[in-house]
């Protein structure tokens, strides 16, 4: 058995990773918890986050802050790589990951949607070794984890061997460049093009285990939770998806409600296109299309704070240039795809609230507790589902449960993780889960289709 359990939550927007000892979850102690410090090493933003971000520069490939940096630096011209989760998403994989990528993303056509989805996991892989490195306390034998949606209706571990296969190519490349992958400067382009066929083609898959996302969520959720409120119901809105989940436990064991499993394809993303979109209808002096793109990128550039104060204040205020405007979370819900998005949002989480109640009530429990996690925990919205469905009568009442628990507050807890909790959620429940929550584990599946040689060349 490994001394250690670390789990890798690769979010759309930002990646986040948790290390703990083997068998926690029944044996809990806050002190032994260990969120790795993935976005230290360049000492700029949170640490805990590691942007989800690939640019490819004249001559250089930049990865993280460095990448959305020179992005934002060129006005839109050119986009960094976001969203490598929601292309593992699509049906048709392998075509996808073979897929050059648009000219948009590499001017040069050098790289496959393959290739830099093995260079970015190579990037976080570095970065979860430098933060492993400098924790004196982590020692031993190292059991290692990856959370996911349930993508395709639950069917993620049918993507387990393509994820894993990718993770082997990923630590092969990352033996292979070592640390410079962490550097503000990225990696010279003809190196990368050098060392990336060998690294891939001698790759073999990583031995990791899949956890579903809304089931890590649950195991960090339902550590104190008594006997009477044994059922779960989890929604989980990061950027790329919102996931829906119930679970049960029962004693020392916990399993999900696979009828009560649901994913939407708007989250945290398809918020900031509606308000960006809001803005600029507001905006009736942006007239030409140069102006509104403008606009766009500035909005895009400022979203997380605009969108921050949208959730907790209800307004935000904007300055662009030498103009101001306003927006209100009102402005927001009165769009017509918000509320088509809100309505299938309301619509599944009633159905997945049926279904977790029947089990709870069948099982002589009086309540079912739901929890928000992720970027979008803290949107009124959210809060407003979870908090919506108290019933009177015999049936299982749901009653909100905070989403940063009690025991992240303490101040031996690595200092104080309640500010970004809900984001390191996944990565910590899924390390503290036990073997029995995996969705799967081992690399059991085929080794992804071999290369057909049309690696696009440069010039």
């Amino acid at each position: 058995m490994s001394d250690w359990t670390l789990c890798i939550d690769f979010g759309t927007a930002f990646s986040k990773a948790a290390i703990v000892p083997t068998g926690a979850w029944s044996r809990f102690d806050p002190v032994r918890v260990r969120p790795l410090r993935l976005g230290a090493h360049d000492g700029r933003g949170n640490a805990f986050l590691l942007d989800s971000a690939v640019f490819i520069d004249a001559d250089r490939v930049l990865f993280g802050r460095s990448a959305i940096a020179r992005a934002d630096a060129l006005g839109g011209k050119r986009v960094a790589l976001k969203s490598f989760k929601t292309l593992l998403s699509v049906s048709d994989l392998d075509r996808a990951l073979n897929t050059n990528a648009p000219l948009s993303v590499d001017p040069h056509r050098i790289f496959q949607m393959r290739d830099l989805i093995v260079l970015y996991l190579a990037y976080l892989l570095a970065a979860i070794e430098k933060a492993r490195s400098l924790d004196t306390a982590i020692a031993g034998r190292i059991a290692r984890r990856y959370a996911a949606p349930a993508w395709r209706g639950g069917d993620s571990a049918g993507l387990h061997g393509t994820v894993v296969r990718l993770f082997g190519e990923a630590e092969q490349l990352r033996a292979r460049i070592g640390e410079a992958l962490l550097s503000d400067a990225g990696l010279d382009i003809n190196a990368v093009t050098r060392e990336l066929p060998p690294a891939m083609e001698r790759a073999q898959p990583l031995d990791m285990g899949l956890i579903y996302e809304a089931t890590a969520a649950a195991a960090y959720t339902s550590i104190g939770l008594d006997d009477n409120a044994s059922h779960l119901l989890v929604v989980d809105m990061g950027a790329g998806t919102t996931d829906i989940a119930a679970l049960a436990r029962i004693g020392n064991r916990m399993f999900e409600l696979p009828e009560a499993r649901a994913t939407l394809k708007q989250a945290g993303d398809f918020i900031d296109r509606v308000i960006a979109n809001r803005a600029i209808d507001a905006a009736k002096w942006a007239k030409s299309t140069e102006q509104k793109a403008d606009l766009w990128a500035y909005l895009m550039r400022g979203m997380r704070e605009t969108k921050e104060s949208l959730f907790a204040e209800g307004h935000a205020s904007v300055r662009y240039r030498d103009k101001m405007f306003t927006m209100s979370a009102r402005d927001i819900e009165k769009d017509k795809d918000f509320q088509a998005f809100a309505k299938e949002l309301k619509e599944a989480y009633e159905h997945c609230v049926g279904v977790v109640r029947d089990d709870a009530a069948a099982r002589g429990r009086t309540a079912v507790e739901a929890v928000a996690v992720g970027g979008g925990a803290s949107a009124p919205f959210i809060q407003a589902l979870i908090a919506s469905k108290n019933t009177r009568g015999s049936r299982p009442h749901v009653v909100p449960r905070p989403a940063t628990p009690k025991w992240a507050h303490a101040p031996e807890f690595r200092g104080n993780l309640a500010p970004v909790f809900p984001q390191l959620a996944i990565a910590i429940g899924g390390a503290l889960a036990p073997d029995g929550m995996l969705a799967t584990k081992g690399t059991f599946s085929p080794v992804a289709a071999v290369r057909n040689g049309n690696r696009a060349t440069r010039d």
